[in-house]
């Protein structure tokens, strides 16, 4: 039985279909067949088709060329992991966190990568009594954050181009970087340095310094960031700054699972 792309494409599939018919997946013990599903849900045969169809393209479910029965894909299986890490890294940077808002008496802040912006997963507040209130879940833009370009600069080049190329470099303040060549200069720099800045480019008055967090692979997987107002935070304090950052991101990185060590290894084949 075959169906083109453009029909799956049209097909009228809801959302609460396909999360029914998922759930049955995960609560199931074995493959399910397309009659199967059908008659626990219900639904006409075609329906359940084109939602397995439309599932299957995009990797939450897999089917069994030998049965044609289907099971979960490893979609969900990379969703899962992807979540459990973000909370990890959450539970886990709560330690360095406090202690570099305490070493700094700036806010510092947890941030991680979701699609094309950054997403703050947790901060604590400073002991100034001015402080940069955050709720936990706002984002900000790739390009003019310290997160985001700590982050950005670390990550694969192709992943990073095609992140770039989304970018619509919307001018925030005077400052902000809106020419993609001078910004990816700037990325350059932060790998080098080992840590990224944000010069009232997102916001006026309020600076950030920011380093990458890293896992066992050697993946960029957040960043850790202290932002206080340009009076508190001088231009002349960014190297300060970023040394305290960088300490706290290695001791992130390393609770989860990096060795500078072994990614070296890595890089040179396998030879210390």
């Amino acid at each position: 039985m075959q169906t083109s792309s453009k029909n799956i494409h049209n097909a009228p599939i809801t959302v609460k279909k396909a999360l029914v018919i998922l759930e049955e997946f995960v609560n199931a013990d074995s493959p399910l067949g397309i009659s199967e599903i059908s008659r626990k849900l219900k639904a006409n045969k075609s329906t359940v088709y084109r939602i397995l169809q439309a599932l299957s393209q995009k990797g939450y479910i897999q089917q069994d060329p030998g049965t044609n029965k289907y099971a979960l894909g490893f979609k969900i299986l990379q969703i899962g992991v992807a979540q459990l890490q973000k909370i990890s890294l959450r539970e886990v940077g709560k330690a360095a966190l406090e202690t570099l808002a305490q070493e700094t008496l700036q806010t510092a802040r947890l941030a991680i990568l979701d699609q094309d912006e950054v997403v703050y997963i947790d901060h604590v507040e400073g002991k100034d009594p001015i402080r940069l209130h955050l709720q936990v879940g706002s984002r900000g833009p790739v390009y003019c954050t310290a997160a985001g370009k700590a982050i950005l600069a670390h990550l694969p080049e192709e992943t990073r181009s095609d992140i770039l190329s989304r970018c619509h470099f919307q001018s925030l303040t005077a400052k902000t970087i809106t020419d993609r060549a001078r910004f990816e200069s700037q990325l350059e720099w932060v790998r080098r340095s080992g840590f990224s800045i944000n010069d009232e480019e997102f916001r006026k008055e309020v600076r950030a310094v920011g380093a990458p967090i890293f896992n066992m692979d050697g993946k960029v997987i957040g960043a850790i960031v202290i932002v206080a107002p340009s009076f508190r935070l001088r231009l002349r304090d960014f190297p300060l700054f970023g040394q305290h950052v960088k300490k706290a991101a290695l001791e992130i990185s390393k609770k989860m699972g990096y060795s500078l060590s072994t990614i070296q290894t890595k890089e040179n084949g396998g030879k210390r």
